[in-house]
This record gives structure tokens, sequence and C-alpha cells, in this order.
């Protein structure tokens, strides 16, 4: 008779249950890619209040010094750089002078972008391709430039944006969706590929985003529109983006990796806007039932 093989004892469980009341990056240092603006600029305001160390990069260097220098102000450590995405020399040159200066390198978020309106039918190939290299190859040159840093880092991390376009996709956005989508299988299999390094490799898919540039660029009419789609009501803030990203940087997501999570006030589910039997949302029958009954009193 075979004899039975005792079962391996299972792993303790030791990990912090209080990681809501203190941070656990900490001393961290993160690389934040189009940290110049939006969704990036919060990334890095919020990795620096929770005691991490940002490099904020953007192809703009004056946004980017902008917000290092915020940073700063709050007693956090931050610095900037120049960096194109598409421009293999700038990113070696932004992972030698992180490194240099902070001594390591835990996490890449990376939120830079490239986007514009065409049919598939007439998009113009140049564009198609800068699409690609800020969108695809971009990203895939930061992260392998990241690596040999990422591998020594005991809570390795990296974040992609995407758009719910690489998912459904947009009509007359161009070589956007496809890029997008790109980046989030790419995002899945680095994330499978890297896993025996221990790094995490996680997309955020943001939802509509106020700022002062979406009420600059999209007339308010589109915007009430939008906001009517979702079913939270209203428009998501740059740091709720940000939120979700360096919470999936974080030791406190440690079990978390190959995954594309909407940040979106459920617009990515809400096929019927108006449910079935009725002529409005059910946020304005709320609003109207209470206006009716307010007016009866």
């Amino acid at each position: 008779m075979t004899e039975m093989t005792a079962a391996p004892e299972s792993r303790a469980d030791q990990r912090p249950l209080d990681w809501m009341k203190r941070s656990t990056i900490e001393g961290f240092a993160a690389l934040i890619v189009g940290g110049g603006s939006g969704m990036g600029a919060a990334c890095a305001r919020t990795f620096a209040a929770n005691g991490g160390k940002v490099m904020v990069a953007d192809l703009n260097l004056e946004n980017a010094q902008r917000v290092a220098d915020e940073i700063l102000g709050t007693g956090a450590q931050a610095m900037a750089v120049l960096l194109d995405v598409s421009k293999p020399a700038d990113i070696e040159a932004a992972v030698k002078k992180m490194v240099a200066t902070y001594g390591r390198l835990d996490v890449l978020i990376n939120t830079a972008t490239w986007s514009a309106n065409c049919l598939l039918e007439d998009v113009d190939m140049q564009d198609w391709s800068k699409a690609f290299q800020t969108n695809v190859h971009g990203p895939l040159l930061l992260a392998r430039a990241c690596l040999p840093h990422l591998r020594k880092s005991p809570a390795a991390a990296i974040v992609h944006v995407a758009s719910l376009a690489g998912v459904v996709g947009y009509a007359r956005k161009s070589a956007y969706g496809p890029t997008k989508g790109a980046l989030i299988t790419m995002s899945r299999q680095m994330a499978l590929e890297w896993a025996v390094y221990n790094i995490r490799v996680n997309v955020v898919i943001p939802g509509t985003i106020d700022s002062p540039l979406a009420r600059k660029m999209i007339r308010p009419e589109v915007l009430a529109d939008r906001e009517r789609t979702i079913p939270l009501g209203r428009l998501g803030y740059p740091s709720e983006m940000a939120d979700l990203a360096v919470f999936l940087a974080s030791p406190a997501a440690s079990f978390i990796t190959g995954q594309a999570i909407n940040c979106c006030g459920g617009f990515s589910i809400n096929s019927f806007v108006v449910p079935a039997g009725m002529t409005e949302t059910l946020r304005e029958a709320m609003q109207r039932e209470a206006r009716e009954q307010a007016a009866g009193e």
C-alpha cells in the first residue's frame, strides 16, 4: 500500500490588517509617466502623500516641474524629468536618473497616451503608427527599462492606464481603441511572464474625468448627456482614478495581477440608460418624485 504524504501546512497570513490607517508604500519610489497633468499628476500627488518618492515624467517639462514643486512644497520627495515615451533614449535616461537619485525603483505608473478623432477609413497611417508608438511600444519599452530594478524591489508593480475604447471600441477615434486594446492584452501577458519575478501588472480603465480640459473641449450638452449615462450621476475626479492606480501599485493589492479594472461610475455596465418600461433614468425618476413630493407638502 502506498504511504500517504502529509499535506503541507498552510503559510501564516501575516499581512497588515490596518493598511487603510497607515501607508504600505512609504519609502517606495515610483516613476509616474504622464505625470504633468490630469490623472498622472493625481497619481504623483497621491503616491507622494502616502510616503512614496516620485519622479514626475512628462512630455511637457514645465508641467512636470510644476507638479514636482507642488509635491516638494508638502515636504514629500519628488523630481521632474522630460520624457517622450516614443524615444528610447528618454526612457533610459529617466530610469537611470531615478535610480541614481532614489537608489531604487519599485513602481511604474504609465498614464501617457495619444488620441485623435478620425474614422478608420480616413486614418493617416503615420498617425496610426504614432498612436501605437505612444500607447503600445512606449509602455513596453518603459516596462523593460524598469524591469532590472523592479526585480530587486520587495513589492514591485506596474500600472498602465487604458480606456474602455480598448474593450468595446469607440467610433471615430482613429487608432485609440485598437492601441488601448493592445495595451490591455500586452499588460496581461506581462503579468503572466513577470509573475516569476513577483512583479504585478494591472490596468486601470478610467471613466470620463471632470477636469478643466474636459470642460473646455467637450460641449456642455455632451457632458450633461454623458453624466446621464453614468449610474452614479456624475463625472469622475482625477484623484479617484489615482486612488485605484496607487492601490494597485501598493502591497495592499499583493494578490492582484493581470487585471483590467474599470473606474467609471458604472458607465461600462449601463447598457440600458433608460430601464425597460420607463421614459427616464432611475436617478431622474427619483429626483422627479422628490420634487413632486416637496411641491405637495
